[in-house]
């Protein structure tokens, strides 16, 4: 007698697609990695060169594509990620209003304001600094250990 298990099912790429959070994970890392450096450059070197160099209107749209990706698919995939308990819920909610509120702001300095130093005399070198030591880790390692109900 053979008895066979479907272990390893082909699906559509679309299932694959949806299966995955439609990304949100890859596109919140992404995002938050970003900021991060754009941060660490800040601090370095400097708001001086961080804005001839790195904070720039050209690098701000950039980073705005993975930023509403992950915006749009962390709301759309809500509901099927799965958590560890309720802190985990409770900060993960929390860094995807972060990344969703961030979209707005970074529409409103682009396309209004046409000023990214805005970004740079909004808040000083405490908030890069608290966002590098505390924030951008904490979020990182609670978009590594996401995970999906199927």
């Amino acid at each position: 007698m053979t008895i066979t298990t479907n272990v390893v099912e082909k699906g559509t790429p679309w299932a694959t697609y949806r299966r995955r959070g439609y990304f949100f994970r890859e596109a919140a890392m992404l995002t938050i990695a970003v900021g991060f450096f754009l941060h660490l450059f800040r601090v370095i070197f400097g708001n001086d060169l961080a804005l001839q160099y790195v904070v720039t209107r050209e690098s701000d749209m950039l980073l705005l594509i993975p930023m509403t990706y992950a915006a749009i698919t962390g709301i759309l995939s809500y509901r099927r990620m799965v958590f560890a308990n309720r802190v985990h819920r409770v900060a993960l909610t929390a860094s995807l209003g972060y990344i969703t509120a961030s979209v707005p702001l970074h529409l409103y300095v682009l396309f209004v304001l046409h000023d990214v130093s805005f970004y740079v005399h909004m808040a000083g070198y405490w908030f890069s600094y608290f966002l590098l030591i505390a924030v951008y880790p904490a979020f990182l390692t609670l978009f590594a250990k996401l995970q999906y109900r199927n």
